[in-house]
C-alpha cells in the first residue's frame, strides 16, 4: 500500500480542525433530518447514517492526535505521510545515508 503525502499547507492539526468542522456539519445534518424529515423509516436511517458517519469522524479525529508522536497516520485505512517540515524537531533524526528518519518510525520520509 503506497502512502499518500500531505499537502505543504496541510498539517495534522489543521486536519483534526477540518474534521472538527466535518462534525459539525454532521450534527447540523442531523438536526435537519430530526426537524424536517417526516417518515419515520426515512428519519432512522438517515440519523442511523449520520450518527455513524460522526463517531466515524470523531474516530479519525482522536488518531490524528497521536499522528506525529508515533509517526504512523492513516486516515480511513489510508497511509498519511507527514512531510518533514511539518514534523516536529524532537522526532527527526538522519540514518547513515543523511535520509530524514521519523525517530519512532521506520520508514523515510521526505
Amino acid at each position: 500500500m503506497s502512502a499518500a503525502a500531505l499537502p505543504g499547507w496541510l498539517d495534522p492539526e489543521l486536519l483534526q480542525w477540518i474534521l472538527v468542522v466535518a462534525l459539525v456539519v454532521v450534527a447540523y445534518s442531523l438536526f435537519v433530518v430530526l426537524r424536517f424529515v417526516h417518515r419515520l423509516l426515512a428519519k432512522l436511517v438517515l440519523c442511523a447514517a449520520l450518527v455513524g458517519l460522526g463517531v466515524s469522524l470523531w474516530v479519525q479525529r482522536a488518531d490524528l492526535q497521536d499522528c506525529a508522536l508515533t509517526c504512523e497516520c492513516s486516515l480511513y485505512g489510508q497511509e498519511v505521510v507527514i512531510p518533514v517540515e511539518q514534523l516536529p524537531e524532537d522526532l527527526r533524526t538522519l540514518d547513515a545515508d543523511g535520509e530524514v528518519l521519523c525517530q519512532r518510525g521506520s520508514s523515510i520520509l521526505s
